[in-house]
């Protein structure tokens, strides 16, 4: 795959076979990725992989945490509010979301079950987790967001879906437990990966971007 396709069509991916990825597989996505660039070349990044045991037990505490309403401690808090512009690109998105799906908008038992997927990994048996020290910072952060986009791109070259969210660090202290971890490792992002269905409503979405010529000003 062309790298200009695999921008143009990379699309993130919410329901999964229940089927494992190897491990030759995610090493040679992992391989690659790690050639992201970081200030100085720093590669402040660290990662995890669950399979197996450690994700259903990471599944099952994420998801009972979640559904009784357990407040969310994430190691890099959550935005409260969003300025207008992205607050409005939020709202489009979720609503194409839900109609393609055939979720209304009142219907919030099925949509409480669509949040819930996500602490699943949305049925997938493998996810990837990206962590730091938390003596890191801003720019720290940063360069594992090249490492994630990388890390998006190989997959899907690879000819395997991937989804990156935020709700997997939402109670990082589950993670911490089932990596053994000490506190001073702080979660950025989890990815849930692995081969999706593909006649699945959910992963016929492509979600819109904004113009060109409302993002970017050209100065001579």
């Amino acid at each position: 795959m062309e790298l200009f396709d695999a921008l143009l069509s990379r699309t993130s991916k919410r329901d999964f076979l229940d089927k494992p990825v190897s491990i030759e597989l995610i090493n040679k996505i992992l391989f690659a990725s790690l050639r992201a660039p970081s200030w100085a070349n720093s590669q402040p990044w660290e990662i995890a992989v669950s399979n197996g045991k450690t994700s259903e037990f990471i599944k099952n505490s994420l998801y009972e945490l979640a559904k009784n309403g357990d407040a969310i401690n994430p190691d890099f808090p959550f935005p409260d509010s969003w300025p207008k512009k992205q607050e409005f690109n939020m709202f489009e998105t979720g609503k194409e979301r839900f109609e393609h799906i055939g979720i209304g908008r009142d219907d919030a038992q099925k949509r409480k079950e669509f949040s819930l997927a996500n602490y699943k990994f949305f049925n997938s048996q493998t996810a990837i987790f990206i962590y730091i020290e938390e003596s890191l910072g801003l720019w720290s952060i940063l360069d594992c967001g090249m490492l994630i986009q990388n890390i998006l791109l190989a997959a899907h070259d690879s000819g395997i879906g991937a989804c990156p969210q935020a709700y997997l660090v939402a109670y990082p202290d589950v993670l911490r437990q089932a990596f053994g971890l000490a506190k001073n490792k702080k979660f950025i992002l989890g990815i849930s990966i692995g081969y999706y269905k593909m006649d699945s409503k959910i992963n016929t979405i492509k979600t819109f971007r904004n113009d060109l010529g409302e993002i970017v000003k050209f100065y001579d």
